[in-house]
């Protein structure tokens, strides 16, 4: 019966494509176009739902650049534009907005499934269940004299909800931020991530699947792992042959080897963790699906080779750059996989060691060094302040120095930053710009008698940010109450306001906002209160908190 259903929605889904496919044919102008009004166009209120029950306003909020991104789940365009915003910087910013909306009519539960995937708080995806976000986009189109365009489309309302562009077809982040910039006066630069390290490949879908152990996991490649993705179901023979053999592998537990096993048939969370107890390595992560909305993404995989089925399990191999380098039907063995792995990631470490590369393996410890080689650096971290980030890592045995990178993101390439003729594992990255997102990378180097410099296979890198600068605010009393108005701090994402009631005392916070002031009330008349305002930068999941100043007042 599994079975029967499995084909009856897989039909469904290819013609669901199919139609798709059609409807963007007959309706595609050159993708990338721009579409530009003669004046800026009053923007229509619209009302979406968000993944979250929220209401979400096309109108746009005070201060706020508002992106509105149309597209739907499948479509590799809208897929290459959400990984490219998702993962820039600008799309952090307190005054740009970024809204997604599924226009294909699925499911809250999908659509949130697709937003999980892309692991990006400040990006809002909305849905509706039926044409309702369809027909508000083609309402945009037609400001502009369209009747169709190629997806994604995307509408961009000024700080004064004034319709200022209609971009369609494959978009970067770069390219959004230089159209806003025509209208609006941006202060700080938006960057994509480092470039991919393969030109091959097919961009990956992120999705967010749901592990055994109540995580959500992203189908987007982790930086410096491979992932090796298997479609299988818990009662297939080749599919638990295929985890047996993995799970036994001397790779399985690589630091750079991501194993996911996603279920498609509905397994329930009790039936996959009992399943998953069959592999006792601890280094495969199951995920389980009772809505079935695996099977869908599956499916979606197979579309990119043109295929519409076939015997399970599929194995999927993304390489570090989150591009899809391989698709196989059928049982494999460990050494199957590990070999096409190799065919790829050779190439990558062939390059990945020289200076001025755009990347390379993180902290691999999988092969012996042989003789005359240096270890690559592990445990990379990084202590932020406002102008500079100290780095430190464990010492390489026998390393003769280390060699430090900063990567440069408007010339997408390393440049290096410091050379450490000693065995010390720090290094103090000076004169930086606060607020504002890095990226480093230190390799080991060891110098033989005869001069010559042999430097590690690769880099360990990570991301980073400066601290905001301190806020420069002022107290007013009032009866019962003490308003506090602060000067905007550049890069920062917002703010957070502490007082306390004895100068000695603990800081209590009050609130975090985007705002450049707070009002705090019911207060003691003639108390004396100790209030202070941190700035706070949010980077790739990490919040970075500037230094601050307190200050005292008398309440009336």
């Amino acid at each position: 019966m599994k079975e029967k259903k499995f084909w009856q929605k897989t039909m469904l889904h290819m013609f669901a494509i199919f139609v798709l496919s059609v409807l963007c044919l007959l309706s595609s102008i050159v993708p990338g176009a721009e579409i530009y009004a003669d004046t800026a166009i009053e923007n229509p209120t619209y009302t979406l739902t968000s993944t979250k029950g929220l209401s979400v306003s096309t109108r746009a909020n005070p201060g706020e650049t508002t992106v509105l991104i149309f597209g739907y789940i499948g479509c590799s365009k809208t897929r290459s534009t959400l990984n490219s915003v998702s993962s820039c910087d600008w799309v952090k910013r307190s005054d740009i907005r970024v809204i997604f909306a599924e226009t294909n009519g699925h499911t809250q539960e999908e659509v949130l499934a697709y937003e999980e995937g892309y692991q990006c708080q400040d990006m809002t995806f909305c849905y509706a269940e039926s044409d309702i976000i369809f027909r508000v986009m083609g309402a945009y189109g037609k400001l502009f004299g369209m009747n169709g365009g190629s997806y994604p489309m995307i509408v961009l309302i000024d700080k004064n909800n004034k319709v200022q562009n209609f971009l369609t077809g494959t978009t970067t982040a770069d390219a959004i931020l230089s159209e806003i910039k025509k209208f609006e006066n941006i202060d700080e630069s938006g960057t994509d991530t480092p470039p991919s390290d393969t030109d091959s490949g097919i961009e990956n879908i992120a999705y967010g699947l749901k592990s055994i152990e109540d995580t959500t996991v992203s189908t987007k490649a982790n930086p410096n792992e491979t992932t090796v993705l298997i479609f299988g179901y818990t009662t297939c023979g080749n599919t638990k042959a295929t985890l047996r053999d993995v799970d036994q592998s001397s790779w399985v537990g690589r630091s750079d080897i991501r194993v996911i096993f996603a279920d498609v048939y509905g397994a329930a969370l009790s039936e996959t963790k009992e399943f998953a107890q069959n592999y006792t390595s601890g280094n495969i992560i199951f995920c389980h699906d009772e809505s079935m909305l695996n099977y869908n993404l599956a499916l979606t995989y197979l579309s990119f080779y043109n295929l519409s089925g076939g015997t399970f399990p599929y194995i999927v191999l993304i390489d570090q750059s989150n591009k899809i380098q391989s698709l196989t039907l059928g049982p494999k063995t460990a050494d199957e996989i590990i070999a096409e792995i190799e065919k790829f990631t050779k190439k990558d470490q062939a390059t990945g060691g020289n200076e001025g590369n755009t990347g390379g393996n993180t902290d691999d410890k999988t092969t012996d060094a042989p003789m005359s080689s240096i270890s690559n650096v592990t445990g990379l971290k990084a202590d932020s302040a406002s102008k500079n980030v100290k780095l430190t890592w464990e010492k390489v045995p026998n390393a003769s120095g280390y060699i430090v990178y900063q990567y440069n993101n408007s010339k997408k390439t390393w440049s290096k930053k410091a050379t450490l003729n000693t065995n010390t594992a720090s290094y103090t990255v000076k004169g930086l710009t606060s607020a504002t997102g890095y990226r480093f990378a230190v390799k080991a180097f060891l110098k033989k008698q005869s001069g010559e410099q042999i430097t590690s296979e690769s880099y360990a890198s990570l991301y980073t940010a400066t601290a905001p600068g301190s806020v420069s605010f002022k107290i007013t009393p009032g009866k019962k109450r003490a308003t506090i108005k602060w000067k905007k701090v550049k890069g920062a994402t917002g703010y957070t306001v502490y007082y306390k009631t004895k100068a000695k005392g603990s800081w209590k916070k009050l609130k975090n906002t985007k705002g450049l002031s707070f009002t705090k009330k019911k207060l003691k008349s003639g108390t004396t209160y100790y209030f202070t305002v941190k700035a706070y930068k949010k980077y790739k999941g990490t919040t970075y908190t500037g230094s601050f100043k307190s200050k005292k007042v008398v309440i009336k």
